[in-house]
């Protein structure tokens, strides 16, 4: 009797202990927090940590989680812990707390795939009663100056190194992509702890320009917006970052424009058929040289310029020379029925015998305050003329559209072509893009061809 009442008593112990561990204390019921990170990541981290934390103040540490999915319509979200292969999905409802690192008040919508976060149920009904993103981490946006080394499992952000676990995927637009897969003009946002990298999303991804029936303007160029200039080889596909742009092609006397939209991870086509128009076509093209005298040629023939010239659509070789000058070679692509181009040589000594044009002279009389200062103007003639003339780019306008906002397909494409170049110029002058990747040809580039 007395071994009945025995046995009695330890199932009753039993059955509260277990009561007990299931609605105890802790703010996440029905969430086991294992700390039995085995991974690279864990055990660099845990090799940060102070040897002086006790065993107690660790169990005590708030387990975090990274949300993979906000799913606002079915109310759910979706969670893998971090140090853990172990993944959670939770229901909210209109009493569930949506809180900043500082505590703040947030929407649901406002929270993203990659935060990490420390959160806590409702022993009534299961919902999640608040989810609160954690300030044990550190958070970097708008990262475009990366590399990473797969071999070694390290994504270098600027200066720094991060490590990250072997099967570490990265949050893009709703799916997962792997570190192979991001592109090069691609922007990051990534969480992490220490150095170590916990997640990765891609904020600004990149699709693809497929061209189709390119005959007509292989060997011309296409400029994707201001981004992007690249000769036309067969059914090429080029790959963009997400976005809208203006496309522009021209060759031989046709081309044409349009508005494409580049959506993440996906395909956009482009018949150039459908922009070569109705050709030949003729552009009325003005040009204004800061040198009296100076020789125009295009394409290799000498050209009368002190009236518009007309010129097919296309790409087309600029030549100008003088004597006393350095002589410039460029190539343009032209796209539009009407333009100008403002040309000024670079003097190649003290002794310039082409003489700047009357419209300079002019100015220069017009400062001329008395016959000290007349003198002094003339003595500075010719550093003058080399202060005015040091500038070699092409400045182009056409049909009063300076400024290239792509919004319309009659703007300049000569105007277009020198805004895009003369940015690649100066990224040139600096190196890379600062992401690793060589920029489009430079204008540089295309002379003398």
């Amino acid at each position: 009797m007395k071994t009945q009442k025995k046995h009695l008593a330890w199932i009753m112990a039993l059955f509260a202990a277990l009561l007990l561990s299931a609605c105890g204390g802790s703010s996440r019921e029905g969430i086991v927090q294992g700390r039995r990170g085995t991974g690279i990541v864990r055990q660099e981290t845990e090799q940060l940590l102070s040897e002086d934390v006790t065993e107690e103040e660790e169990k005590a540490a708030p387990a975090l989680y990274i949300i993979e999915k906000v799913d606002t319509e079915k109310r759910l979200l979706n969670f893998s812990e971090v140090w853990e292969d172990r993944k959670f999905q939770y229901p909210y409802g209109t009493g569930t707390r949506f809180l900043d690192k500082y505590g703040n008040m947030k929407s649901a919508a406002s929270f993203q795939a990659g935060d990490v976060a420390e959160i806590s149920l409702s022993g009534v009904s299961g919902e999640l009663s608040c989810i609160q993103l954690s300030d044990a981490v550190w958070v970097q946006e708008d990262i475009g100056n990366y590399s990473v080394n797969e071999e070694r499992h390290m994504l270098t952000i600027g200066q720094t190194k991060y490590a990250y676990e072997p099967d570490m995927e990265i949050f893009s637009g709703g799916a997962m992509v792997k570190f192979s897969e991001l592109g090069e003009d691609d922007v990051l946002r990534a969480v992490g702890m220490d150095q170590s990298l916990i997640s990765l999303a891609v904020t600004k991804g990149h699709g693809y320009l497929a061209l189709a029936n390119t005959t007509l303007f292989e060997g011309s160029f296409i400029c994707v917006g201001d981004r992007i200039f690249r000769e036309v080889t067969p059914n090429m596909q080029l790959e963009v970052p997400e976005g809208k742009y203006l496309v522009t092609v021209a060759n031989d006397g046709y081309g044409g424009s349009r508005e494409v939209v580049i959506e993440r991870n996906k395909t956009t086509g482009l018949n150039l058929d459908e922009l070569k128009g109705e050709g030949p076509k003729i552009c009325k093209m003005k040009f204004d040289v800061s040198v009296e005298g100076a020789v125009l040629w295009i394409d290799g023939k000498k050209a009368d310029y002190s009236a518009p010239i007309e010129v097919r659509y296309g790409v087309h070789t600029i030549a100008v020379e003088a004597e006393g000058y350095e002589t410039i070679t460029k190539k343009v692509v032209v796209n539009s029925p009407e333009a100008e181009m403002e040309i000024s040589l670079t003097s190649q000594g003290s002794e310039n015998n082409a003489k700047p044009k009357e419209a300079k002279k002019k100015n220069e009389k017009a400062n001329e305050g008395g016959n000290d200062n007349s003198n002094s103007n003339n003595g500075n003639a010719g550093s003058q003329s080399n202060n005015t003339n040091n500038n070699t780019n092409n400045n182009t306008n056409g049909n009063g559209n300076g400024n290239n906002n792509g919004s319309s397909s009659q703007d300049d494409y000569l105007t277009t072509l020198y805004n895009l170049l003369t940015s690649i110029n100066n990224k040139n002058e600096g190196g890379s893009d600062g992401n690793g990747s060589s920029p489009g040809r430079s204008y540089d580039d295309l002379r003398d061809e």
